[in-house]
Formats: C-alpha cells, sequence, structure tokens
C-alpha cells in the first residue's frame, strides 16, 4: 500500500523536482507532482523572474508567507478529495512545517529527506542558471533540522532515476510511516521552547 502523500524535502538543486517527475511516471497509481513551484508559476511573470532571482517583490498583495500556507492548503484539500500527492519543496522554517504537518494531520504520508553534499547542489544551482545563486547554501543548514524522515536519499553521486528506484523499492516493503508524526511532535516541542 503507497502512502497517500509522499513529502520529497531538502534543498534547492538536490533533485527533489527530478525525482518526482521520475515518481509519477512509475508509480503503479496516479499521483499529482504538486510542488511549490505549482504555487510559484502562477504568480505575475515579473514577480516570479525578480523571486528567481533573488530580488525583492514589491507588488500590493505579495506576501510569501502566505503562498506557502496556501500551498499547505490546496494539498490538504487535494489530499481530502481522493488525491494522491508528491509534496516537494525546501521547508527551512519550522513554523512552515509544523504548519504543513498540522494541515495533513490524519493522512498516510511518506517523508523522504533528498539529501545533497552542498558543493554539489551549488554546482547544480550554478548550471540551472534559473535560481538565486547562493538559494541552496542559503537553506542547507535549516532544511533538515527538527524533521524525521521515513527514508533519506542521497543525490550527491546518485541520479534522480536511481534514487527513485531506491525510494520505489524501500516502498514496496509496505514499511510504517512514522516520519511525520516523530517531526510534528519534534516540532511542536521546538516551537513551545522558543
Amino acid at each position: 500500500m503507497f502512502p497517500q502523500i509522499i513529502i520529497l524535502n531538502g534543498t534547492g538543486s538536490a533533485g527533489k523536482t527530478s525525482i518526482a517527475k521520475e515518481l509519477i511516471e512509475r508509480l503503479p497509481r496516479q499521483y499529482l507532482n504538486f510542488s511549490i513551484d505549482s504555487v510559484l508559476y502562477a504568480l505575475p511573470p515579473s514577480d516570479l523572474k525578480a523571486m528567481m532571482e533573488g530580488k525583492p517583490i514589491f507588488r500590493e498583495g505579495y506576501n510569501y508567507p502566505t503562498l506557502v500556507e496556501g500551498y499547505h492548503q490546496a494539498a490538504k484539500g487535494l489530499a481530502k478529495a481522493g488525491c494522491y500527492l508528491i509534496l516537494d519543496n525546501a521547508w527551512t522554517i519550522d513554523e512552515e512545517k509544523r504548519n504543513l504537518l498540522t494541515a495533513l494531520e490524519g493522512f498516510n504520508i511518506c517523508m523522504v529527506g533528498v539529501k545533497c553534499h552542498l558543493l554539489i547542489a551549488a554546482k547544480r544551482e550554478k548550471e540551472r542558471g534559473d535560481r538565486a545563486i547562493g538559494l541552496a547554501e542559503s537553506e542547507y543548514n535549516h532544511v533538515h533540522q527538527h524533521l524525521h524522515y521515513d527514508i533519506e536519499l542521497d543525490t550527491t553521486n546518485q541520479s534522480p532515476e536511481a534514487a527513485t528506484v531506491e525510494l520505489l523499492k524501500w516502498l514496496e516493503t509496505n514499511p510504517t510511516l512514522l516520519g511525520a508524526q516523530r517531526s510534528q511532535k519534534k516540532l511542536k516541542a521546538c516551537l513551545s521552547a522558543a
């Protein structure tokens, strides 16, 4: 039995989106690849360009935390409607991590940490040319903090295809998925102590 929601979390250029694209083709049932990019690409093109270049957006109504919360609530709505989802983002703020897991409470979730050595992620980021340089580095020390994963994929020396095969083989063993619950508990404790 495959989980209703697969969460891929990792720094920019770690390979999350490439893994998600491989997964939706290889999974035995239909999943939606619902990345934060699904929301960001709905922004006015000039705002998206500014964001990707690491520049501020001054348009009235722009609020990044609101976009992220909207993404979480949209994911919840899709899951409630019965859709199976692959969520892909770099969650770096503990409150956002908690809000996501709170919104998705009660769903069968597989937490996947997509990890990559910083130098490799930075190299990929530069080669891509569609991200602000330094994004992976700015996310690196925060993205996996206070999270428990059901499985971790290291893409430093592994292709997205190989990482996808590793994840699928593991999912086929019908593992007990506790990452979301453990993460929620850890985040609650950390945020209460702050």
